[in-house]
C-alpha cells in the first residue's frame, strides 16, 4: 500500500513538473513551471491569491481548474484576461479548444502578439510570480481600491487638529 502511494506521488509530481506550456519563450515556460509547482504546494491558498491578485471571484478561479487547468495555466489565463481586458470566460473557451497548441498560440489568438509590449508584460508577471512576488502589479480588471501613491491636489489628509492641514 505504501509503495503504491509513493509511486502515485512520484507520478503526479512528474506530470506537474513535466508540464509543457509551449509559450514560445523558454524563460516564460520555466517561470510557469515554478508557478505551477509553488501553486500545487498549497492549492487553496493559491486560488485565494488569484482572487485577490486579479480581483475575481472564487467561482471564476474554480472555473479554470474545472476545465483541467493547472496552477500555472490558471495564472496565465488570468494574466491574459487582464492584459487583453477580455473576460476570463473567453480565455477558458480558447483554452478548451486550443490548449494543445500552447499558451503562445492561445495568447496570439486572444490578441497578444509575440514580442509585443503585452507579451513582455505577460513574461514579466510570470517572472514576478515565479519569484514568490504575489503582489506583482497588474493592469486592467481592477476595482481601483489599491493603496498606491496616486497624485492628488490638496493636502495629504493629515491634520493638526485645528481643521488646517500640516505644513
Amino acid at each position: 500500500m505504501k509503495k503504491t502511494i509513493f509511486l502515485a506521488v512520484i507520478l503526479i509530481s512528474g506530470i506537474a513538473l513535466g508540464q509543457d506550456y509551449k509559450s514560445g519563450d523558454v524563460e516564460l515556460d520555466a517561470n510557469l513551471k515554478i508557478v505551477n509547482t509553488d501553486g500545487n504546494k498549497d492549492l487553496a491558498s493559491f486560488k485565494l491569491d488569484l482572487t485577490k491578485t486579479f480581483n475575481v471571484t472564487l467561482p471564476k478561479v474554480e472555473a479554470c481548474f474545472s476545465v483541467g487547468m493547472t496552477a500555472g495555466d490558471a495564472f496565465m489565463a488570468f494574466q491574459i484576461s487582464n492584459i487583453t481586458r477580455k473576460p476570463i470566460e473567453d480565455v477558458i473557451t480558447v483554452y478548451k479548444t486550443s490548449k494543445s497548441k500552447g499558451w503562445g498560440a492561445m495568447a496570439k489568438e486572444l490578441g497578444i502578439k509575440p514580442g509585443s509590449a503585452e507579451f513582455h508584460a505577460l513574461k514579466g508577471k510570470a517572472k514576478d510570480k515565479s519569484k514568490g512576488n504575489s503582489k506583482a502589479k497588474t493592469t486592467g480588471n481592477s476595482n481601483g481600491n489599491g493603496n498606491g501613491n496616486g497624485k492628488s491636489k490638496g493636502n495629504s489628509g493629515k491634520s493638526n487638529g485645528n481643521g488646517k492641514g500640516k505644513k
